[in-house]
């Protein structure tokens, strides 16, 4: 095992984005139907009441992972009966660590807001989850509209009672699984520690669990290295839906059990025990009729930490076959450990344990990594020191495996935000938007990015597409709206407003003789015409946010709905549907279904539809189904090569040629650990495919022979954003912001 040890009012609210954010234009309020949202606002901004103050203590609750769903009304009746008892706690704040609801659906917020008492509402502080984000049609503005600003701060209590500043941290991803803080969060959340009175310890909460097997935030070492210079002595988290305490870089780590199914939340008193000031937490178990037992759990300290186990500065080099690692390490070490970090885990928990150091004189460790079996390129080598009482210090720190002569990256060109979406190859410019609302135009060669024109939308999260004769780039936003911009020169030409954020890919097809754009936004498909004017729109259960695929006589969409839907190009009539899984509640037809899916043509009047479960080949005409393929092919996009051999991918990396006619599978191999939405890119010959992993990893797979080899780990960000080919260059995008050069020749 990668060893752990186990063991008044606010004052202040600074918030990373503008307080009272609400939905936007046209209020996005009808994604919910009459009522959805209406009255739940109250109470939003209030600052949590004083408790306690006679007795100068302070006392707050926590609890995580809640879970509301409209489909099983126990588990809300459990909520009820939890509130119900947090209230009678008359606790001066309330921290939801996320997953407030299954899906973020706006019903799932009115029937969480209704197990709520209302004297108890404006003391609830919420981060969201993985759950709001995944599945979210509204990229947060349903969220922001209920609970205010995802990532937040203020102050409980005053000095003479020893205050304590609590920050709210929101790392999730629109329309992604995994976390992510990125630079402009780590800068809002060092200003806003600085600022804290010396003196007064900080506290964080949000939904992933941190450091050691926690793999849910690919760049958590980034957050370590922001918060250790100030006093930062607890967070408390959930997601993994068990309690696990952790002590590491000067601060103690709580998580708690799922109060979704499981009547429990969390006590937390602010005492002064031998040691000092410590935030003591009792677990609080609620009976079925009503009663409460209270167990002892975990104990925080607010003191200062010894300063004698860290920070590390260890020292890692490439040395042929292996990593060396030399570690200076302060008095209170007593053993070191270091570990590859793991690239290829996504979004979970990894337990190698880590390879002991040798200590060499009294200040110092050294060792080696064995590093032969992973390919060139960047890496990351984990570094933990541990103190006889247990405590533990951690660090991650990057190394450049091999030489630049395979594969190298040429360059790296900063777009900012996270280029989420697809690249776009238009003419001779690769085309890169991202969250940041971005959209930059390239014109790469091997020297360079060579940037034509920059333009600022609003965020962008899947990629945009060209026109048929590549004189425009049609842009989704999250701003709510279509946009087409002249390719040369980036001039919006026209702007279709959708009235909810577009998250889905823009397909330009041609239905008689005629352009056509077809795009879904939230519960709708739109067909526009090349000035951006409406020909029809159809209703689309749920969410899309996908690709739909059209031959010029009918649409096909993946729905939220668990269904596959197909319309008439010309009149959006519903002509057929496919029910995809038999799963029975909205939450689970909505994950087990195709929302996601790029939905692609076959030949011979086929469709391929995918889901979490399988690829499904249908008949275009009637909806049939032909043949399907077992395994979770709804994110990477398929690539069809040719009348009689079509690539599939699923999300664990395995790749298969298939004979699109019947699903004959002529090989599977094994590529990237992890793949999700950057689908595969041909090589200038068509012999090979290019695919990068969710990890960065770039492989190389022989069509002919169906071999696979792994050439280099780019990056250590996560994309999900499918590359382009220009040359002998492939242009990949990440969610560190870059659109990154690798030389193919």
């Amino acid at each position: 095992m990668w060893r752990v040890s186990t063991d008044p009012a606010p004052a202040t609210s600074t918030p990373l984005e503008p307080a009272g954010a609400r939905l936007g234009r046209r209020g996005f309020l009808g994604l919910a139907g009459a009522g959805g949202l209406l009255g739940l606002a109250g109470g939003l901004g209030t600052a949590p009441a004083a408790a306690h103050a006679e007795t100068g203590s302070l006392r707050f609750v926590v609890l995580t992972d809640t879970h509301a769903d409209v489909d099983v009304p126990t588990n809300l009746d459990n909520l009820r009966r939890v509130f119900t008892a947090v209230e009678a706690e008359q606790p001066a704040f309330v921290l939801n660590c996320g997953d407030i609801t299954e899906y973020g659906a706006v019903s799932e917020y009115d029937a969480y807001r209704a197990t709520v008492p209302d004297t108890l509402w404006p003391l609830l502080q919420h981060v969201p989850g993985n759950h709001e984000a995944r599945w979210d049609p509204t990229a947060g503005a349903a969220y922001r509209a209920v609970f205010g600003p995802p990532s937040f701060s203020f102050t409980a209590g005053g000095p003479e009672r020893g205050g304590l500043h609590v920050v709210g941290l929101d790392p999730t991803q629109v329309l992604q699984e995994p976390g992510l803080f990125g630079p402009d969060l780590l800068r809002w959340l060092a200003d806003d520690l600085a600022a804290v009175p010396a003196g007064t310890p900080s506290l964080l909460f949000l939904h992933y669990p941190l450091g050691g097997r926690n793999l849910y935030v690919n760049d958590t070492e980034a957050l370590l290295k922001t918060i250790e210079p100030f006093d930062v002595r607890g967070v408390f988290a959930g997601h993994v839906h068990r309690e696990e305490v952790t002590r590491f870089n000067g601060l103690t780590q709580v998580t708690g059990r799922a109060t979704k199914g499981n009547p429990v939340y969390y006590r937390v008193e602010r005492v002064e025990d031998a040691t000092g000031p410590v935030l003591r937490v009792a677990r609080v178990e609620v009976a079925p009729d009503g009663s409460t037992r209270a167990t002892a759990y975990a104990v925080i300290p607010l003191a200062d930490p010894a300063a004698d186990l860290g920070p590390l500065r260890p020292r890692v080099r490439a040395d042929g076959d292996r990593f060396t690692l030399t570690v200076p390490a302060l008095r209170g070490v007593q053993e070191v450990g270091a570990r590859i970090y793991p690239q290829g885990v996504f979004g979970g928990t990894d337990d190698t344990p880590p390879t002991p150091l040798r200590r060499r004189g009294r200040g110092l460790f050294s060792g080696e990594l064995a590093a032969g079996a992973l390919p060139a390129g960047t890496h990351r080598v984990q570094v933990q020191a541990r103190a006889a009482d247990g405590r533990l210090w951690e660090t991650t720190v990057p190394v450049e495996r091999g030489g630049q002569e395979d594969l190298p990256v040429l360059w790296s060109h900063r777009v900012g935000g996270r280029v989420q979406g697809a690249l776009a190859l238009v003419g001779d410019l690769v085309v890169a938007a991202s969250s940041s609302g971005a959209v930059e135009a390239l014109r790469p060669t091997a020297d360079g990015p060579h940037p034509v024109w920059r333009r600022r939308l609003g965020p962008v999260y899947r990629g945009p597409a060209p026109s048929a004769d590549q004189s425009t780039l049609l842009v989704p936003s999250a701003d709510a709206a279509l946009h087409a911009l002249d390719a040369a020169t980036g001039e919006e030409r026209w702007r279709a407003d959708l009235g909810v954020p577009v998250l889905s890919a823009p397909l330009v097809a041609e239905v008689d003789g005629a352009e056509t754009v077809l795009i879904a936004a939230g519960p709708t498909l739109f067909c526009l015409d090349p000035g951006g004017r409406v020909r029809w729109q159809a209703p689309v259960p749920v969410m899309s946010a996908g690709r739909v695929a059209c031959d010029g006589e009918l649409v096909v969409v993946g729905a939220g709905d668990g269904r596959a839907y197909a319309h008439d190009a010309r009149t959006g009539e519903r002509r057929w549907s496919f029910d995809t899984t038999t799963r029975t509640t909205a939450y689970t037809r909505l994950i087990y279904g195709p929302w996601d899916d790029t939905v692609e043509l076959l030949p011979d009047g086929g469709v391929l539809v995918s889901t979490v479960a399988a690829a499904i080949a249908l008949d275009r005409r009637t909806g049939v189904e032909r043949w399907r393929r077992a395994g979770s092919h709804v994110y990477t996009p398929s690539l069809l090569l040719g009348d009689d051999a079509l690539l599939v991918v699923d999300e664990r990396g395995l790749a298969a040629l298939l004979d699109p006619a019947d699903g004959t599978v002529r090989w599977t191999l094994a590529t990237a650990p992890r793949a999700f939405n950057a689908g595969p890119v041909l090589s200038e010959d068509g012999r090979t495919a290019w695919l990068v992993g969710v990890a960065g990893l770039l492989t190389e797979i022989d069509l002919t022979t169906g071999t696979a080899t792994r050439r280099r780990q780019l990056f250590t960000a996560n994309t999900f954003s499918t590359p382009v080919r220009v040359g002998e260059l492939l242009l990949v995008g990440a969610q560190d912001g870059s659109v990154h050069a690798v030389d193919l020749g």
